[in-house]
């Protein structure tokens, strides 16, 4: 039988009736209290009228009715809905009913609801309906009592509550502390529907307004993106600290050092470290001038320590590319100290006569360091 034919009994009734279609949110019939409601001009333009702007919210509570269809329950609730703009409070009736084609529809039977709320106390309700904080109502014994919609799309209408912690001691203990009477909050991880979420979760004693029992009011607000930042930023602190460390302990931290290119380091107030590590050639030489000649300039640095200890090749062009740099640093008014002078290192510079008059040959980093502090000239 078509929907006309097993609902013809109730196209005259007053009482409101319409059959939705969840998945492509349209009418599928309706009868003639239904068009009145809406202000259709007719029946076939309220049927042709697309829904899919419905809020995120409607949709989630809709989807709640659906999942209780399954376990063949229906559902009853207060809706206010806007025909031509104006609000109309209904309390309305949800079960399933089979489509012509055999999909799953929502027959929806709906009276006027001549006790409804004041003004404050409704637009309260639909506050909490389009909130995006995630609110649970339990009874006493940590049951559900209520999902607003933002509940129901993070955990479905059917999960238990103290499933949806990863710490499964933490239901219990929300529901033991409200039970005494206290308010509590924590920040935990649930399992939702989309995954592992990070959650600050607060908890407190309020009656139920349909018994007058002390009830359990849950809302969750999902911090994981915040929590992420706040990693990332502990995580890129950290490795500052760990790079600031490194400067005092360079010279047991060799094979970190190593580990880099040619660093420039600030190793005291308007002093600068250069580890030279690997071969330098001409091009490599030219970047590491480049660099260094820059962060001269920014820092108004005052003394410059080349530290030649691990420079991998010792020839007259190596020599010739460190003059250069001494050069390069001279130039902009920063005194030169080079260290870790090789006996071989030595050679070539004299072998290619490199000028380095007036510059401090030194045999370590430390030492570099030292006479830097010192005030060297």
């Amino acid at each position: 039988m078509t929907l006309d034919e097993r609902l013809a009994a109730l196209a005259s009734s007053k009482l409101v009736t319409l059959v939705l279609d969840p998945e492509h949110l349209r009418f599928r019939w309706a009868n003639a209290a239904a068009v009145r409601l809406w202000k259709a001009g007719s029946l076939d333009e309220l049927l042709a009228r697309d829904l899919s702007d419905m809020s995120q919210a409607a949709q989630a509570r809709l989807a709640g009715y659906v999942a209780r269809f399954h376990h063949g329950d229906t559902a009853e609730d207060t809706w206010t809905v806007y025909p031509g703009g104006k609000p109309v409070p209904l309390r309305a009736f949800f079960s399933g009913i089979d489509l012509d084609d055999g999909r799953q529809g929502i027959l929806i039977q709906a009276v006027f609801d001549e006790g409804a709320p004041e003004a404050a106390r409704s637009r309260s309700v639909e506050a909490l309906r389009h909130s995006s904080v995630m609110v649970t109502l339990l009874d006493a014994q940590g049951g559900v009592l209520l999902h607003n919609p933002a509940a129901l799309r993070a955990f479905g209408e059917d999960a238990p509550f103290d499933e949806r912690f990863v710490d499964r001691a933490l239901a219990p203990e929300l529901v033991a502390a409200v039970s005494e009477g206290q308010a509590i909050s924590r920040e935990a991880r649930v399992m939702t529907l989309q995954g592992e979420r990070w959650h600050v979760v607060e908890a407190r004693p309020v009656p139920d307004p349909a018994t007058g029992d002390t009830a359990l009011l849950v809302q969750h607000t999902d911090q994981t993106e915040l929590r992420a930042a706040e990693e990332t930023a502990e995580a890129r602190a950290k490795l500052v600290a760990e790079l600031a460390g490194a400067l005092e302990l360079v010279e047991h931290q060799k094979e970190e050092i190593l580990a880099l290119s040619a660093p420039i380091l600030e190793v005291a107030r308007g002093t600068l470290a250069v580890p030279v590590i690997g071969a330098l050639d001409g091009a490599r030489s030219t970047e590491i001038g480049a660099r260094l000649l820059g962060v001269i300039v920014e820092r108004r640095s005052r003394c410059v320590i080349l530290d030649l200890t691990g420079v991998a090749t010792a020839d007259a062009a190596v020599a010739e590319h460190i003059a250069q740099l001494v050069r390069s640093i001279r130039l902009l008014g920063a005194r030169a100290i080079v260290t870790g002078v090789r006996p071989e290192l030595a050679q070539a510079f004299a072998q290619a006569g490199a000028d380095l008059s007036g510059v401090a040959l030194l045999r370590s980093l430390r030492e570099g360091i030292r006479a830097s502090a010192r005030g060297w000239s």
